[in-house]
């Protein structure tokens, strides 16, 4: 039985023309844990502070459910219905954790169902974007308009709007991976799927499973004497070659399988959201603040997801002072500096950490 898997994936976020990321920064600050903020569904807190020149947070994410259901196996064999309930004063919650490099604002968070989502963070950070954009376009439009008629306003303002051109952006980060690099990463392929303008060609080692319409996706599987890996990598490599290389002709190939950490995963031939590890969740609780929320920063899971960043200086870019981007004095700046190096675990899987020379040849599954 597979528990949950917590994600860590990496994040770029865009500002508009003149947007300086101390202003967005401390408008981040000015929110976090002073308010609660609804986002969809959600109910949300976020946290934030500066360590080691690093952006780090926790949104957390409140429900108003007060039971669960377990279930367990009584002494005859039957599944026993069991209903776990919250005290009069506990909220259900979820955390999610973030770390991001201020100079290039690029940066990872943990997810999982029920957590701070991409669409959780965009709006959170967008409307922080957006209070810093607001009061920059007043005070341009005040600054232009001293000593201007009143009938001047309407083209001061476009002219403002012009100058703080750009929209607030929060996005995965995207990594291409080619097919060699797709299947040196799973352990088990079921299906592939192919988006495609014409239908799927004939193709001696593919089964259709089905197709809906001309402009669909429609789903392959392989022939048995394709299923060795040697086979299947040069077939599909030529199948690749072939279609997907057509001029003026979308096409579209995701692989289907599992990780060789044995989680579900899919790929697409091209760019796929950069997956940076995975927490089981059962640990990822027991590495979040003992006692109270406000001691996040010292956690063991975020010193793991701190590591990544400060490792990939290519991606996240090098880190500096926070001088370099003038960040205005907070409260925060006052707190104790914390030995994350001393809590830090492994309990941050990747898929690194699953190969090794024993592990079996790449496994083409059958799906009828």
């Amino acid at each position: 039985m597979a528990g949950t898997k917590v994600k860590v994936s990496g994040f770029e976020m865009q500002f508009s023309e003149g947007i300086e990321v101390n202003d967005f920064y401390q408008e981040l600050e000015s929110i976090s844990k002073t308010q609660d903020i609804n986002v969809g569904q959600y109910t949300t807190r976020v946290f934030t502070r500066i360590v080691d020149g690093l952006a780090v947070g926790l949104i957390l994410t409140f429900r108003d459910d007060k039971k669960k259901l377990a279930t367990e196996r009584d002494d005859s064999g039957q599944l026993k219905v069991n209903r776990v309930e919250l005290k009069e004063d506990q909220t259900s919650t979820e955390a999610s954790l973030f770390c991001f490099n201020p100079t290039t604002k690029c940066g990872v968070f943990t997810h999982y169902s029920g957590s701070a989502s991409v669409s959780v963070y965009a709006s959170i950070f967008g409307q922080a974007h957006k209070n810093v954009k607001n009061r920059l376009v007043s005070q341009k439009v005040d600054e232009y308009s001293r000593g201007g008629s009143r009938g001047d306003i309407s083209k001061i303002k476009s002219r403002v709007q012009r100058e703080l051109g750009g929209s607030f952006s929060f996005k995965y980060i995207y990594q291409e991976k080619d097919l060699d690099q797709i299947l040196d990463n799973v352990k088990s392929l079921s299906e592939v799927e192919v988006i495609t303008e014409l239908g799927v060609p004939d193709e001696p080692i593919f089964r259709h499973i089905g197709s809906i319409a001309k402009k669909t996706t429609q789903t392959i599987t392989f022939l048995d004497k394709f299923k060795v890996i040697d086979n299947l990598r040069g077939h599909l490599s030529n199948f690749i070659h072939d279609v997907l290389g057509k001029k003026d002709k979308k096409y579209a190939l995701r692989l289907i399988g599992a990780s060789l950490s044995g989680q579900r995963i899919q790929y697409w031939i091209g760019n796929n959201i950069e997956e940076y590890g995975h927490f089981d969740y059962d640990q990822y609780v027991d590495d979040l603040p003992e006692k109270v929320w406000d001691e996040y920063y010292e956690c063991p899971a975020l010193a793991n997801i701190i590591s990544i960043v400060l490792r990939g200086s290519e991606t996240f870019g090098e880190i500096k002072s926070v001088n370099k981007w003038d960040k205005y004095k907070s409260l925060s700046d006052s707190l104790p500096k914390p030995d994350l190096e001393s809590v830090k675990t492994d309990s941050l899987k990747s898929n690194e950490d699953f190969k090794d020379d024993k592990l079996p040849p790449l496994q083409i599954e059958m799906y009828l």
